[in-house]
This record gives structure tokens, sequence and C-alpha cells, in this order.
């Protein structure tokens, strides 16, 4: 059994695949859940709603771009209803003089700069409001993943990934707590080195700073910029020195777009799994019932995705042995 996949999302990827193909449509937008999330004002939202701030962020764009925008994802007159990525890119070729691979070059500056108006809200009909107080981070974490892997009833090690805009200037560092023991200092990967903190014999602060091109030090973080945060956490000690693991939770205090917590046991099975969302650590629950049941899939995993999470909250996945 592998599990090693990895299971964090973007909203830049779900920009990507939802050029290809049809395009921009309401059967391949309910599969782009971060593109979903961050267009939709309620539940209520319809498509040709969600269909609309789509346009009205791609509008806010240099008008090269927007133009660019507009055929690729098949919004334009000319391209609306024309099946395939390569057949728009040789319309808007022929509308401007270029061949396609000369389109395709064009596109990377143009989804990064409409990822930062869907990301930041900066635009007309933007259903967030997105400027965060300095005094509360300034991060809007896009996708938050977390992967906690189980071996014959001990916690074997974390994975964490966090993809995130910066919305101040210049930010040190992002911190992450943790309440369980694990490495005096966790595996960073990417272009952060971490910096680990004992807090009053609780848990640990982990103070990730961004290292510069070289990775020779540290810089400060830029505002409206994207970074990728990744980590790994192990036992300090010996498996068998660790009670049975029997809960996996996090609490997101910054908003947060899409997350998702996952499980995975290798060996031992659980009796019964559940899961709990937004709720207090006094009021999770403690056993398994018809409305939070869970089960494992064909690799041994449960987990559990929520949108548009903040506020402090716990949600998380608890189990039985």
């Amino acid at each position: 059994m592998t599990l090693d996949r990895d299971d964090a999302e973007s909203l830049a990827q779900e920009l990507s695949l939802l050029r290809k193909n049809e395009g921009f449509i309401q059967r391949r937008l309910t599969k782009a859940a971060i593109v979903d999330e961050v267009l939709r004002g309620s539940l209520e939202d319809t498509f040709e709603r969600l269909k609309s701030r789509f346009l009205s962020a791609i509008y806010t764009l240099a008008e090269d771009e927007s133009a660019l925008l507009l055929d690729i994802f098949a919004l334009s007159p000319e391209t609306e209803g024309v099946d395939g990525l390569e057949q728009r890119r040789q319309i808007h070729g022929a509308k401007i003089g270029l061949r396609k691979y000369s389109v395709a070059l064009r596109e990377k500056a143009a989804l990064q700069h409409l990822h930062s108006r869907l990301v930041t809200g900066t635009y007309a009909q933007s259903p967030l409001v997105l400027h965060v107080p300095e005094m509360h981070g300034g991060i809007i974490y896009e996708a938050a993943s977390t992967l906690v892997i189980v071996e014959n009833r001990k916690w074997r090690e974390t994975r964490e990934y966090y993809r995130f805009a910066n919305m101040v200037d210049d930010l040190e560092y992002v911190t992450v707590s943790r309440s369980h023991e694990g490495m005096a200092v966790p595996q960073p990967g990417g272009d952060f080195k971490v910096n680990t903190r004992l807090v009053d014999g609780a848990g640990y602060n982990d103070h990730f700073w961004h290292l510069d091109k070289a990775r020779t030090k540290t810089e400060p973080m830029e505002r409206g910029q994207i970074y990728d945060l990744k980590f790994t956490v192990f036992p300090e000690q010996h498996l068998e020195d660790h009670a049975a693991l029997k809960l996996a939770s996090r609490a997101f205090h910054d908003k947060t777009l899409l997350a998702s917590i996952q499980v995975g046991f290798i060996g031992d099975k659980p009796r019964s799994i559940w899961k709990f969302e937004r709720v207090s650590p006094f009021a999770r629950p403690t056993k398994a019932n018809e409305h939070n049941l869970l089960g494992l899939d064909d690799r041994g995993i449960a987990g559990i995705r929520l949108r548009d999470v903040h506020g402090g909250l716990f949600s998380g996945i608890a189990w039985d042995w």
C-alpha cells in the first residue's frame, strides 16, 4: 500500500484544466471546487451568475490578456461552442497574427493575473471581501491539505501542504501550531526554512521563513504573491512508545477556500470512523452515528473536504479501535 499521493489542489491547476476540452461550461465548473468557491456568494447562485463573475474578473485584466482568456475559455463569440483548446488557440492566433505555440506561451502570465484577481476578490462582481487586517495575519489560504499516517494504531507521520496568498507588505514568516509531539524540527519542502518554538509545554509553534531564489538566506514574502508551503512531521520516539492514536483535527484561523483532512491506516483498521466540522474542542463527537460516519477507500484512507473554513473552530476525523 502506498500513501505518497499528493492530494493538494490549487486554483492555478483548476484554471489550467478549465481551458481544455469544452472550456468554461457548467459541467466542467462543477468539477473545479476551488474556482467554484471563489466565484460563489451563496449556495443559491446559478451557473450564469458564476459565469458573469468569472467574466468580470477577466475584464479587469489588460485588453490583450482579456481577449486571450475569453477565447481560451470558450467565452468569446468566436470560440463559444468550439471544442478543444488547440482549436481555440488557432482562432485567437489568427486574430492577432500569431501561431498556436506563441498563443500558448502568452497564457501563463494571463492565467497568473486572473488567479490573483480571483483569490483577492479585486473585481467588480466579486462575492468575496478579502481585505484581511494585518493583525489577523494577512493570509488567504487557497488550499490546505493534511495527511496523517497511522501504522498499526500508532502515529507514523503527518504531511502538510498550504497554498496561500499573502495580503500584507513584507510578511516575514507563517506560523503553524501543533499540539502533538513530533520531531524537534519539521522537515520543510520547497522554498522555506523552519524555526520551531515550544509553547508552555503544550505544543509547538513552527515559524516558516521564506528563502530567496538562491536558498541562502530568508526574505520577506511580497504582497499579492502566491506561496506553497510543504512539510512533514515525524515522531521523536519509536512507534511502540506512543499511545494508540484516535484523533486528527485542524483549526483554521485564516480564511481557507478549500481544506482536506485525511487519515491513512496501514495495518490495523479502526472499528468505526467519524467526522466533525467547525466545532469547539469540547463539542467534538465521541462516537459515530448515521450523520457523521466515514468509511475507508481502497487505499485505507478516510477523508473529509471543507470549503470556506475560518474562525478557529476544529474540523477533523476521529475513530475507535
